[in-house]
């Protein structure tokens, strides 16, 4: 897929066209099949690549990479230490990791096989009482008691919305169905409440589509969706999997019903959203982008345009989940 883009070349000054297209890649001697694009300048032929596209290939391959060997993603290495109590430097001597490790793969370094297998089992709290005993003399006898008790006592944290999150998300396992996007259920709430908050009062209807082209946008960014949410090809064109009990559930979304069309609708607003803290700068800018690219459109409108995306076309029959790399051909973006 070629087309030309409003950026001029660094080389020449003129025209470039972008390019999405396949490629076969190599890592850690394993082939993947992953998304690429790249700039053409239309005076040159020269290709380059701009830094958002260099994210979205790694960020696919690495994916991939860790799903096939079920390695935990950064977010994930990041809640584990988390919900254990460590710090970097214990359990960093807990893992027989060296000093900065540990920290380097929640930035996003990539663990070999088998460090991000052992992240991975640790999860099972017996796993690591197991590992920190075995190695109690590199603690302190004080710091291993204050360790042992802090992990000993440490459950996932379940609170008012677990049963929630196991409804929406049904499980923490990531794939192009999802975009390999992180389950979380309260960002899920700040990106509803920001978008609602950007656009204004919005159908539900229309707020669907919001949330299709955002995540899916972002995905064509950075190889990542937002939300972690899947999408059915309905009558009604994409939708998220359990969006009613989604909009139910948010706190500040606000709810009145209104007569359109010659019937009851609910209208959504949310005026008062704080920092929405969870989401990434670059998250809201795709959210800013599709909001104001979507804004002017009528629930029909956006309903008709929505119809005409390929992958919908494909799935709407069956009312299938429709895979993240529909991204890549939306005709609305």
């Amino acid at each position: 897929m070629e087309k030309y883009i409003d950026m001029k070349s660094p080389l020449t000054g003129g025209r470039v066209k972008e390019v999405s297209t396949m490629e076969e890649k190599i890592f850690r001697k394993e082939k993947f099949r992953v998304h690429v694009r790249y700039c053409v300048c239309e005076d040159s032929g020269e290709q380059f690549t701009t830094t958002e596209q260099d994210i979205l290939q790694f960020n696919d391959l690495y994916s991939q990479y860790r799903i096939r060997h079920g390695i935990p993603f950064p977010d994930e290495i990041k809640d584990i230490r988390q919900k254990y109590g460590l710090n970097y430097s214990q359990i960093s001597r807990i893992l027989g990791f060296g000093a900065n490790q540990y920290a380097k793969y929640e930035s996003g370094e990539i663990p070999s096989e088998s460090n991000g297998k052992m992240i991975a089992a640790i999860k099972d709290k017996n796993v690591l009482l197991g590992l920190l005993k075995g190695c109690k003399d590199v603690f302190l006898p004080s710091e291993y008691d204050r360790i042992f008790t802090s992990v000993n006592m440490s459950e996932m944290k379940e609170d008012e919305y677990s049963p929630l999150y196991h409804i929406i998300f049904r499980d923490g396992s990531r794939n192009i169905f999802n975009g390999y996007g992180y389950k979380n259920i309260y960002k899920l709430f700040d990106m509803v409440r920001y978008i609602v908050n950007k656009h204004g009062d919005v159908f539900p209807t229309k707020l669907n589509k919001l949330m299709f082209y955002a995540d899916f946008y972002h995905y064509r960014k950075t190889g990542l969706s937002i939300s972690g949410l899947q999408y059915r090809a309905l009558n009604f064109g994409p939708v998220p999997d359990h969006y009613a009990t989604i909009y139910d559930n948010v706190p500040g979304l606000e709810k009145r019903l209104i007569k359109a069309h010659d019937m009851v609708s609910t209208l959504l607003a949310c005026h008062n959203i704080g920092d929405c803290d969870s989401l990434s700068d670059s998250e809201k800018e795709s959210i800013d982008y599709v909001v104001e690219k979507l804004r002017s459109f009528t629930v029909s409108q956006i309903i008709k345009s929505s119809h005409e995306e390929t992958r919908w076309l494909a799935c709407s029959t069956a009312h299938a989940h429709i895979a993240y790399d529909e991204a890549f051909d939306l005709k609305l973006l």
